[in-house]
């Protein structure tokens, strides 16, 4: 067999096709290190709460592996701790109430609106040792909400308006959403309005009852919704597009397999599968995952509130991002 020595001459269309070959090799290994989502700078940092308006993250991340591979999602515990690390740059996106997210944007932190986290699935408690049977026998008492700048405490002083209490007659504590059942089983509390799972949380452990589901407060409801960093919307458009497009698709799913969507999230959240079931195969439906598209009218509703109950003095700005709504 004949070799080439070490002084034999390469030609100049040898060297040209191995430097062509090489090259080749270069761009193949680099395409698929890039779609196959190890890209560090591919992984977006989304922020979320251990309640059933945060399960698209979950249920997205246990059945899409392309969503998997470039999403990195961080759990809080409380809302003042993501909108702290939202205003430090920390976080790409999140799952955050809706007045926050309309109060971030009024007071220019770059970030839009992209998607509702649900409808509805929020609860207003009362202890089963207190005779509270309507709106009107929780004047005098003691309600814990989760933070002002929600949605839930919106829809409560819209409760007590009808039930003609004034809200001066009863007292408003902020706890956060997991340290609610206890709170209401130690009497601490009188009652306590909720996204779920925790409204379930004390029905099933016996301290509670649900006065009232929000739908018959507020048909509609929307308690969480997704906001994304305008750089990235800008930037890394396409990327972002298609994050939001299989989040968004995730609800269609969850109708149709509410039991399997229960364990993934109870898994995914560190709760107890049975509650998660609870909230999504009630036969009473708590929670809807579809119609998740945001809209201005629903927001400027929302800011209005904002406004009547002193959360602002004029009705925020509103920024929603619709680009991704082009090719679902």
């Amino acid at each position: 067999m004949k070799c080439i020595s070490s002084n034999q001459n390469i030609t100049p269309e040898a060297l040209a096709l191995a430097v062509a070959c090489l090259w080749l090799v270069f761009i193949s290994c680099l395409h698929f290190f890039l779609i196959s989502g190890k890209a560090g700078k591919d992984r977006i940092r989304i922020g979320f709460l251990p309640i059933t308006c945060h399960l698209l993250l979950p249920v997205a991340m246990e059945r899409n592996s392309w969503f998997r591979e470039r999403v990195e999602p961080v759990k809080f515990s409380s809302w003042p701790d993501m909108i702290e690390s939202i205003k430090g740059g920390e976080l790409d996106a999140a799952f955050i109430l809706a007045p926050i997210a309309l109060s971030l944007i009024d007071q220019d932190v770059p970030v839009s609106i992209v998607l509702l986290g649900h409808r509805n699935g929020t609860g207003l408690v009362v202890s089963k040792k207190e005779p509270i049977r309507d709106g009107k026998d929780l004047n005098g008492k003691t309600i814990a909400i989760p933070i002002r700048f929600s949605t839930q405490n919106l829809a409560l002083k819209e409760f007590l308006s009808r039930s003609h209490v004034a809200l001066k007659n009863v007292s408003l504590v902020e706890l956060p959403p997991p340290d609610m059942p206890s709170a209401l089983a130690s009497q601490a509390i009188d009652a306590y309005i909720v996204g779920e799972p925790y409204a379930a949380q004390a029905e099933m452990a016996g301290a509670g009852i649900i006065l009232r589901h929000i739908q018959e407060i507020w048909p509609d409801f929307i308690s969480s919704l997704m906001i994304v960093g305008n750089n990235l919307l800008a930037d890394r458009t396409r990327l972002i597009d298609r994050i939001i497009q299989v989040l968004y698709s995730q609800g269609n799913w969850i109708e149709s397999n509410r039991a399997e969507a229960a364990r993934i999230g109870a898994s995914f959240f560190g709760l107890p599968s049975d509650l998660l079931l609870r909230v999504l195969t009630d036969t009473y439906v708590r929670v809807s995952y579809r119609d998740l598209i945001p809209r201005q009218q629903e927001m400027a509703e929302i800011g209005s509130l904002m406004r009547k109950y002193g959360l602002c003095d004029h009705v925020p700005a509103c920024r929603i991002y619709v680009k991704w709504q082009q090719d679902t």
